[in-house]
């Protein structure tokens, strides 16, 4: 009797064994630091420039309602293509190559003075009118801000300019100096070593759950911004704040770290 239940106990802690380790790998090993950051990083497109003037043209150019949703995704998707094997070409070149792509697959001939005059739009956007509000509540309050976008440098500072916002950034960083698209580990590290921090000391604010994935990874705290049409990526470690906008985010931050 006492070598059956030696030999149970033996086989109990051995299975013990073998499956905690499976356990535990499922678990997240994710921690965020809640601390004030020392940066504020922000995402452009979408997060800061209303869209809306390049959405309408493109789904005018593709003749589609939502041409501007398949074209974008494609543009998106073939980014992380270039990641993936190692060539690198600009953001606005795969704009170029994703928008034949996207009127190929729905039987629409481009010419390249439409494709010209509709893909220029990207650099007069104006931002959502919540936007400067928001910079100008963190920027009075002390914080350093920059910018992080998968968009060539050129494009980012028309942008930037011809909403005039250009003038609270300390920094206006463009991936083209890693050549790999957000939401690669490198191009966060890229911007904590440009901006003098340690990623841990940043805080990503996108209205993108990919690009908040990426930065989480990575150890940044992060924010999304509920722009419409917008989700969080569920697999993903949720979000240190969510606000509906820039000034509601700007207001939450203050609160928690400027209030005393």
């Amino acid at each position: 009797m006492k070598r059956i239940t030696s030999l149970l106990c033996f086989i109990f802690f051995f299975l013990s064994s073998q499956t905690k380790p499976a356990m535990q790998s499922n678990l997240p090993h994710i921690t965020h630091n809640h601390k004030k950051p020392l940066v504020i990083l922000f995402d452009v497109n979408e997060t800061m420039m209303d869209m809306t003037p390049l959405k309408n043209k493109i789904n005018a150019l593709l003749g589609k309602e939502d041409g501007f949703r398949i074209w974008f995704g494609m543009l998106l998707q073939y980014s992380l293509v270039d990641n993936s094997t190692g060539v690198y070409h600009d953001f606005s070149a795969i704009a170029n190559a994703t928008l034949d792509m996207a009127a190929q697959s729905l039987g629409v001939t481009l010419q390249e003075a439409d494709k010209t005059e509709a893909l220029v739009v990207i650099k007069q956007l104006k931002a959502y009118p919540d936007v400067e509000k928001g910079l100008l509540l963190l920027k009075a309050a002390g914080y350093r801000l920059a910018t992080l976008t998968n968009s060539p440098m050129q494009t980012q500072l028309a942008q930037l300019n011809s909403a005039g916002i250009a003038k609270y950034f300390e920094q206006t960083l463009s991936v083209d100096a890693v050549k790999m698209y957000k939401p690669a580990p490198q191009t966060y590290q890229y911007a904590a070593r440009m901006l003098g921090v340690e990623t841990s000391d940043m805080l990503m604010v996108a209205a993108h759950g990919w690009d908040l994935s990426g930065a989480a990874q990575g150890g940044m705290q992060t924010a999304f911004i509920e722009r419409e049409g917008q989700t969080l990526y569920p697999l993903s470690p949720k979000p240190n704040y969510s606000a509906k906008d820039f000034e509601q985010f700007a207001h939450t931050v203050l609160k928690q770290f400027n209030s005393k």
